[in-house]
């Protein structure tokens, strides 16, 4: 068992085996969307833990900007969803319970275009949405904590070794395997026609799903790919195929043209410090020579993409960063704040120029642009980071550690919260409003 698996595996145990509120799924009982959402989200925060899931801010904003546009079409919306990257090169995707969407970083270097990615992430909506996942652990009968453990174990382990996380994923279940699999059929043709349909509604091209099942097909009959865990939990036949071509011909008006995926797939290769070929684009070679520390020769490969589309969010930051390398922070600066004249407010461009202010000793600056960030992002715990920095280099250490105590509350830690909302009360250098408010904040942390 590779180490990984051992570290995956005690995420769910750990969290599952210590609960003492698992709720009864059998046929006579109420689904807990609460437990499920805590759940989940427990895992997810352990996946984040462990350094599985890619953080990067900009490439989180694109896939939770597709996610969040595929949801808008939902008639009933019980649950918040939340999208994110996985740090493996295995092709897979999966849902966690509680709408947590891990998408791995394998099977987005395999999609061509972002209507191709939206359908695999429409498809994991609906199969939350219709919660095929626990109509699958009822199939079985009643839901107990070792059900519910085999379950997240077979589908965490999954995305590290497919053979091993099927064994684990079948293994745990209750009834033969050959029914799982079949019932897992019916659920994706069903998971299919919602997805297709979101997709419709969210103005993505239906054909992605299509030409996303054909590059499966041919990945399936590749050696160099190997098993695709994928495709074992959403088998691919040419009947389901037919049927979604059918549903798509019906609905393949939709899909607007602009499409930023190869920058997205490009700037994730070069985040996650993968391999760039000679022959990639001019943006991914760009992206290399920065990475290796050849500035001069990215400054002009990017400065001629930027020229050419000073528009675009993914030149100008890639831009200006290799710009703060060069030690041209006012040009850099410059580009950060001609971008955020084009998208007033947006969050990856805010906290670009904030952390260049901070860097370059204009922290006065810098804090007027990050309370303004802070009240349209009140649950982004990096603000609350950059908050403390810039109160620390103000002299102000009664609002660095409020700042702090929110950056930890936002990351689980609540103890650290209350030690730090403790450590103001005690301070001198507290203001009435800030005793205030420290004294509030620690009184909703115990309750």
């Amino acid at each position: 068992m590779r180490p990984l698996f051992v570290v995956l595996l005690a995420m769910v145990c750990g969290y599952v085996l210590a609960s003492s509120e698992l709720p009864s799924l059998g046929e006579n009982s109420a689904i807990n969307i609460e437990y499920e959402t805590r759940l989940g989200a427990s895992v997810y925060e352990r996946l984040l833990a462990a350094g599985l899931v890619e953080t990067n801010p900009l490439l989180d904003r694109y896939i939770n900007d597709l996610g969040h546009r595929l949801l808008a079409g939902l008639d009933i919306r019980l649950r918040e969803y939340r999208f994110f990257i996985v740090r493996d090169d295995a092709v897979n995707a999966f849902a966690l319970p509680g709408g947590f969407i891990g998408l791995n970083r394998g099977l987005i270097a395999h999609a061509q275009s972002q209507h191709q990615l939206a359908s695999v992430m429409a498809h994991e909506i609906a199969h939350v949405r219709l919660m095929h996942g626990l109509d699958m652990m009822k199939k079985g009968g009643e839901i107990n904590t070792a059900t519910m453990l085999t379950m997240l174990a077979g589908l965490l382990l999954g995305t590290v070794d497919s053979q091993m996380g099927s064994a684990v994923l079948f293994g745990g279940m209750a009834g033969g395997q050959q029914a799982m699999v079949n019932f897992t059929r019916e659920n994706e043709y069903e998971a299919d026609r919602l997805g297709i349909d979101l997709m419709y509604q969210a103005s993505f091209d239906t054909n992605g799903m299509v030409e996303f099942f054909t590059i499966m097909g041919q990945l399936s009959g590749s050696s160099e790919i190997g098993d695709i865990e994928y495709l074992r939990t959403h088998p691919v036949s040419n009947n389901r195929v037919a049927e979604a071509l059918a549903r798509v011909k019906n609905k393949s008006d939709s899909g607007d043209q602009v499409d930023d995926y190869s920058l997205f797939r490009d700037y994730l290769q070069y985040v996650s410090k993968l391999h760039i070929p000679d022959q990639g684009s001019e943006y991914l070679r760009a992206l290399a020579a920065n990475r290796d520390r050849a500035y001069q020769q990215a400054d002009a490969r990017l400065e001629a993409l930027y020229r050419d589309s000073n528009e675009n969010i993914w030149y100008g930051i890639a831009y200006a960063e290799n710009l703060e390398h060069l030690h041209r922070d006012a040009e850099a600066e410059k580009i950060y704040r001609h971008l955020l004249d084009i998208f007033p407010g947006d969050y990856v461009l805010s906290m670009q120029l904030l952390r260049l202010l901070i860097r370059v000793g204009r922290p006065q600056e810098a804090l007027d642009i990050a309370r303004r960030v802070e009240f349209e992002n009140p649950g982004e715990q990096q603000v609350y980071f950059v908050l403390s920095e810039i109160y620390k280099s103000l002299k102000r250490p009664a609002l660095q550690m409020m700042a702090e105590a929110e950056f930890h509350f936002l990351n689980g830690n609540s103890r650290q919260s209350i030690r730090l909302y403790d450590q103001v009360l005690a301070s001198a250098d507290a203001d009435p409003a800030t005793l205030s408010k420290a004294r509030e904040k620690r009184q909703q942390l115990l309750k």
